[in-house]
């Protein structure tokens, strides 16, 4: 799994936006980081027609959210630097 770009955006609740390579084969764009009211980030599929596009498995939606986690702090570290 690679982070491919990753987006902050402004809002109470939203931190990200990003783009994810799940494996050579499928590729998800427009994830959203939000952050849930006890303080933990969730990975959410975008919106189409005002219904989400997609569903992940809590294992899956785990693995990318952590793996958005590091790359956003790998941004934040580049831009300090």
């Amino acid at each position: 799994m690679q982070i491919l770009a990753i987006r902050q955006v402004a809002g109470p609740k939203d931190v990200a936006v990003y783009d994810v390579e799940i494996t050579p084969y499928l590729r998800l764009f427009n994830i959203l980081l939000r952050k849930s009211p006890d303080g933990r980030l969730r990975s959410f599929a975008p919106k189409a027609f005002g219904k989400h596009s997609a569903s992940f498995h809590p294992e899956l939606a785990e693995q990318m959210t952590q793996a958005a986690i590091a790359a956003l702090k790998r941004q934040v570290a580049n831009d300090n630097s």
